[in-house]
């Protein structure tokens, strides 16, 4: 009976009318952040976008991508040498990547039942790096990150969730460091 009581709350949650003037749809954000060669786009949900000049040549960059992907735990499974550009565009993760709680990552909202719902959510994830030649003879990283999710135990629809803009200043800090040695 409990059970039933908790579905009905939820199913009448569903339903609820959005507060007048609102269209119930998120509204789009931008917010960009630059710092010395590197800037983070974020688009409101659709992806954030991370770029870094370093003074390195693409070659030395490109060498070290791997091993970034791999640190942050996400398998590649496309790498094309000759754009010089590499990835995973649907990476499944649950709770955690690589021992740190998704919702440190990305933000799908919060039930008041379960906490963040990127902790408890199938989530799908894209990061995707480029090495391009940047002026005298440095290289500039540009990744694209994503995320959609969805609840583990119901039939919904993937839902954007936003980035926190980590992963991305995670990527170039590990990209940083591995060429530093």
């Amino acid at each position: 009976m409990r059970l039933f009581s908790l579905l009905l709350i939820a199913v009448a949650a569903a339903c609820a009318t959005t507060p007048a003037g609102s269209t119930g749809a998120p509204q789009p954000q931008t917010v960009t952040v630059a710092g010395s060669n590197s800037t983070l786009r974020v688009d409101g949900g659709a992806s954030a976008t991370g770029m870094a000049t370093l003074p390195y040549s693409v070659e030395q960059v490109w060498r070290v991508l791997p091993f970034v992907f791999d640190s942050l735990g996400i398998p590649i499974v496309s790498m094309d040498p000759a754009k010089r550009t590499l990835g995973n565009e649907a990476f499944k993760v649950r709770v955690r990547l690589k021992g740190t709680p998704l919702s440190r990552f990305i933000d799908c909202g919060t039930s008041t039942q379960i906490g963040p719902n990127a902790d408890n959510y199938d989530v799908v994830m894209t990061l995707t790096a480029a090495v391009t030649p940047a002026e005298a003879g440095s290289a500039t990283v540009v990744t694209t990150f994503s995320a959609v999710a969805k609840p583990a135990n119901f039939a919904q629809d993937y839902a954007a969730c936003n980035s926190k803009g980590l992963i991305e200043s995670r990527f170039i800090d590990i990209v940083r460091a591995k060429l530093a040695k």
